[in-house]
């Protein structure tokens, strides 16, 4: 598997509301282990139920999880949903 960036927007989100990777594994009900690879670019990217989950249960901006490549006009679209 190729590696991407890194979350670091997310990662500095995280820190400065002390959400920790344990607390969004349990949200997404999966280990800190895999929650940790998504973030660091080392495993799969997050996929958009799992995004919306975070953003709905912990309020993490969704926007967050969207690349700079994506258009202005369809991230706003999904963050609509």
């Amino acid at each position: 598997m190729k590696n991407r960036q890194p979350y670091l927007e997310l990662k500095g989100w995280m820190a400065s509301h002390d959400i920790t990777q344990i607390k969004m594994a349990e949200v997404l009900g999966t280990t800190p282990s895999y929650v940790n690879k998504k973030i660091n670019g080392t495993g799969p990217d997050f996929k958009l139920s799992e995004a919306r989950k975070l953003a709905t249960k912990l309020k993490i901006p969704i926007d967050i999880f969207f690349a700079v490549e994506v258009p202005i006009k369809e991230r706003k679209r999904v963050a609509k949903k």
